[in-house]
């Protein structure tokens, strides 16, 4: 029994050096079913291409999409607009190219957007329309939005509670759809009140840069307005730094849209008057939900409307300010 022993070890020995080497050696050149190519097969790759990348909404959008697309080990490749629609209809042509499974899309223009659509639909590549909606909509797979127009209404509807009477400078953003809709309802709930009277306007792109100069333009040429309405909070900041710079604060109502954590601290120090909130994470969810059932057949709606809420200093501390809702 013992020299069959020690002639049992020995060979155990060899088994156990030799037996991961022969599957390593297997697994590499034999077997059927690649495994590294199984599992690289799984993750896919997404697009994503803004308007712009110079607002904190569409930065903490991006980073949503992308934590959830990771959270199923996938991997999106972000884009910027730079509010040029030729560029990003160039985007959409490199991103289809790099063999991406979908794309989220909020386009520079809502009409020139078609071109772009236009070449992601002849490859075949779903593309979710986010946040601004496009004129071609039969050419994108969905639409997740927030509730633009009603976000109008509901700045419309605070200011009529507030005030018997008004003059208004609107700062607009008229080639993107998602800020004409804000803009267009805050007009509709305002016609017909006697005493509140729209007298200026001006194009911001929705920029702070741009619509400090445009608002400076504004009040020089109607001295007397004393309500504002922006359609983000960039182009609000813009107008209220040129209020401020005219010493006009104390008469001014200021309202915006987004509900970003710089707009809430604003309306939380009384500068701004109310911000309408959007929910990034709640349109990212829904986006990469519809991209996923885009890319496995179709999705479930074309259009998925995310619903927004007035933020005034009554209700303000309900959603703090250190970060978007």
């Amino acid at each position: 029994m013992k020299n069959i022993r020690r002639m049992i070890s020995p060979a155990a020995a060899w088994m156990v050096v030799l037996l991961p080497l022969l599957i390593t050696v297997y697994l590499l050149f034999w077997c059927p079913d690649d495994l590294s190519a199984r599992q690289t097969g799984k993750q896919r790759t997404f697009g994503a291409t803004y308007m712009t990348m110079n607002n904190p909404y569409f930065q903490v959008l991006d980073t949503q999409i992308r934590g959830h697309l990771e959270l199923h080990g996938d991997v999106l490749l972000t884009r910027d607009g730079a509010m040029d629609q030729q560029r990003q209809n160039q985007e959409i042509q490199e991103l289809v190219d790099a063999g991406v499974s979908a794309i989220f899309m909020t386009p520079v223009e809502w009409d020139t957007s078609k071109e772009g659509l236009q070449i992601a639909a002849d490859a075949g590549v779903p593309v979710i329309v986010v946040d601004a909606p496009v004129q071609a909509s039969e050419l994108a797979a969905c639409s997740v939005l927030s509730d633009n127009y009603q976000a109008g209404v509901l700045c419309a509807q605070h200011l009529l509670s507030v005030r018997d009477h008004a003059k208004i400078l609107l700062l607009e953003h008229i080639t993107a759809r998602s800020g004409a809709d804000r803009i267009q309802g805050f007009k509709d709930t305002i016609t017909g009140h006697e005493g509140f009277e729209i007298i200026g306007s001006g194009e911001s792109d929705g920029q702070i840069e741009n619509a400090m100069p445009v608002m400076e333009q504004l009040l020089a040429t109607f001295p007397d307005a004393d309500v504002l309405m922006a359609l983000n909070d960039p182009s609000a900041f813009g107008g209220l730094a040129a209020i401020q710079g005219a010493d006009l604060s104390e008469q001014f109502l200021v309202y915006s849209v987004d509900g970003s954590p710089e707009g809430k601290a604003m309306v939380s120090n009384g500068f701004l008057t109310a911000t309408c909130a959007q929910f990034p994470s709640k349109v990212a969810e829904e986006a990469v939900h519809q991209a996923y059932a885009a890319i496995n057949g179709s999705c479930e709606q074309g259009e998925v409307i995310v619903p927004v809420e007035l933020l005034t200093e009554e209700n303000i501390d309900q959603y703090g300010i250190d970060g978007w809702q």
